[in-house]
């Protein structure tokens, strides 16, 4: 007989597929959930473990039958094809070039492509489907519940799950190392807080808290020093970029969230963390050394194969640099890129970082123009704080082939896509300049006034949990 837990995650799963075959932003949330709980991985998830089940693929599988079968509930868009997801497709492309190119396929190469070309179907459904104000609050709250998971499997993990004093081995495959989850957490505590912020009632806000206080103390847990820098860049932006019409609260939200982090911490983990000012101890702590000798080697490795040595070979290439890191992780994330994907590959990527960024702005800037102007800056502040949050931490631990990594990336172009589309309904026609950088407004679904093809119904597309004011 297979424990409750079991039975209840199964149920839940495949209601969850054939709820996609209606609408497709079912498949969205299951595939997002079943990435983040990774039920194969904890006790109750044995007797799914001996069915051999892959549910992350079962799950993008019925998404995409449903974005055919309930093709009237996917969102239209006003441009077919952005810059972004062209730069999203060059990166498969050059991967995929680069597995004949590079330095041999085997099976740690095809790992990666096959993780690469994965990420990239599940990214650009998510870049069409998350494109309502309603869907792009479903896929925010997924997160929040997500995150509220690998914070409790955190705060329940048995102590065998250890390492030197640092969790591992909790939530999603992603996530089997503390930097990996630190990292992760960190960058959807920004998420977490706008879903606080914006939602309309206490119990929506309950959740919201309960959610950042177990991912802060599952953080604690890693004690991941590139987590912290990248939590600490993120609050400078916070602090910095805080929208005007709540700057004051946001800022009195951060101060009181620092002070109720603060006492999450413990000694062990303040003494990790003084090590980044601790010249002497840097200079000796073996982490912090070996990655500096691994860098120094990467501009070896990339200077003698500009083109790039293929995806998942740079722990085989940098073995031939020195022998004792044969195997090693470039725990860089920016370093793994331009490595196995080459100098050109590179490019492409730090564009894309700053296309978000760029939508992010844009999004911002249209905001007065929607029926919710302060709900699509306060998103637009966390996503931007997020972002910042998940780069400068993947500068610190490797998250190329991550996915959550990916989601902090597209997520700006489902908000962009979002304003532009309460934007265009609103007929905002003195700013169609700013609607469309890439000048694709050939397949705008409707007209300005009272030629408008259909009308928008506001409340169909309003979130349910939404900021009202």
């Amino acid at each position: 007989m297979w424990p409750l837990k079991t039975i209840l995650y199964f149920a839940l799963f495949w209601v969850a597929c054939f709820m996609a075959l209606v609408n497709p932003i079912w498949g969205v949330l299951n595939y997002l959930l079943a990435y983040q709980t990774h039920p194969v991985g904890t006790w109750w998830g044995i007797p799914l473990a001996d069915l051999g089940m892959r549910f992350s693929f079962f799950a993008i599988v019925f998404t995409v039958a449903g974005l055919v079968t309930g093709r009237k509930h996917v969102p239209k868009l006003v441009s077919s094809v952005s810059l972004w997801e062209v730069g999203l497709a060059l990166v498969v492309l050059l991967a995929a070039i680069n597995l004949l190119t590079g330095y041999g396929y085997n099976k740690s190469s095809s790992y990666a492509f096959e993780k690469l070309w994965k990420m990239f179907v599940f990214v650009f459904i998510l870049g069409r489907m998350a494109t309502t104000r309603k869907n792009l609050w479903m896929v925010l709250w997924c997160l929040v519940i997500g995150s509220l998971y690998v914070g409790y499997d955190a705060y329940t993990a048995d102590p065998s799950a250890y390492f030197q004093g640092r969790l591992e081995l909790i939530g999603g495959s992603d996530f089997a190392t503390t930097s990996g989850t630190g990292a992760h957490l960190a960058a959807m505590l920004p998420l977490i807080g706008v879903a606080f912020v914006i939602a309309k009632q206490w119990r929506w806000r309950l959740l919201a808290a309960l959610s950042g206080a177990m991912s802060i103390n599952a953080i604690v847990l890693c004690r991941t020093r590139s987590a912290f820098i990248g939590m600490f860049c993120g609050a400078v932006v916070a602090l910095i970029a805080a929208p005007r019409p709540k700057r004051f609260r946001l800022r009195v939200l951060l101060v009181v969230g620092a002070v109720m982090a603060f006492g999450l911490t413990d000694n062990y983990f303040w003494a990790r963390m003084n090590t980044l000012t601790n010249s002497d101890t840097l200079e000796s702590d073996m982490a912090t050394v070996n990655r500096k000798e691994i860098w120094g080697l990467s501009m070896q490795l990339v200077a003698d194969h500009p083109l790039g040595v293929g995806p998942g070979n740079f722990p085989n290439v940098i073995g031939h640099y020195d022998p004792k890191y044969y195997g090693r992780s470039s725990h860089n994330t920016l370093i793994v890129c331009v490595s196995e994907l080459g100098v050109h590959g590179g490019l492409v990527f730090l564009a894309m970082v700053m296309g978000s960024v760029g939508y992010l702005w844009r999004s911002y800037r249209l905001a007065d123009r929607t029926h919710f102007p302060v709900e699509t800056k306060l998103i637009a502040y966390g996503m931007l704080t997020s972002l910042v949050t998940y780069t400068i931490a993947g500068l610190g631990t490797e998250r190329f082939y991550c996915e959550s990594y990916w989601w902090t990336l597209v997520l700006p172009l489902c908000l962009y896509r979002t304003t532009v589309r309460e934007v265009v309904f609103m007929c905002a026609e003195d700013d169609l300049e700013l609607l469309n950088p890439e000048n694709q407004l050939d397949d705008v679904p409707v007209t300005c006034g009272a030629n408008a093809s259909e009308p928008y119904d506001w409340q169909a597309q309003s979130a349910p949990f939404g900021y009202s004011g």
